[in-house]
């Protein structure tokens, strides 16, 4: 059974964050409406951002909580799985993702999509932390909803 601690789904924040950085830089590049390269610009910004809020929690971060076996290897199981399918899961993905976006509406479902995926991914990565580290998470979550609203107001303006 594998065990997955905090410190490793940290790497994982980390790598979703760079991906995300990567994905929304490229997009940017392809994207001749100027409001929406904006937005994905201001995105990777974000990422960035986030990126390095997450670096200073795995400077900082204790001990695991106490699962029980099953608890670990279901939530692994899970994790691996995500990993796995996530649409921006590794920055080749995410550069094959962005270099197939014809339009802005594609590149915002596109976002909206690794959005909703982060925002799953970093609940359970909260639930991993310490009590006393969870806040940071919490914020980074809170600011990845007004990703997903900025999103999507976008894209039902233009669909």
């Amino acid at each position: 059974m594998a065990v997955f601690t905090a410190a490793e789904a940290l790497d994982m924040a980390l790598k979703i964050e760079r991906n995300g950085e990567t994905f929304y830089e490229a997009a940017a590049r392809k994207v001749k409406d100027e409001e929406i390269r904006a937005v994905l610009e201001d995105l990777a910004l974000q990422e960035r951002r986030h990126y390095k809020a997450f670096q200073k929690l795995a400077d900082r971060v204790g001990a695991p909580p106490t699962l029980s076996a099953p608890e670990w290897e279901e939530y692994d199981e899970y994790v691996q799985t995500a990993l796995e399918n996530a649409l921006f899961a590794g920055p080749d993905k995410a550069l094959a993702a962005a270099n197939q976006v014809q339009t802005a509406e594609e590149a915002l479902r596109m976002a909206l999509g690794f959005e909703k995926d982060t925002l799953i991914f970093f609940y359970d990565l909260r639930e991993m932390m310490p009590e006393t580290e969870q806040n940071v998470v919490t914020e980074i979550i809170r600011e990845e909803k007004a990703h997903v609203r900025r999103l999507a107001r976008l894209l039902s303006k233009r669909t």
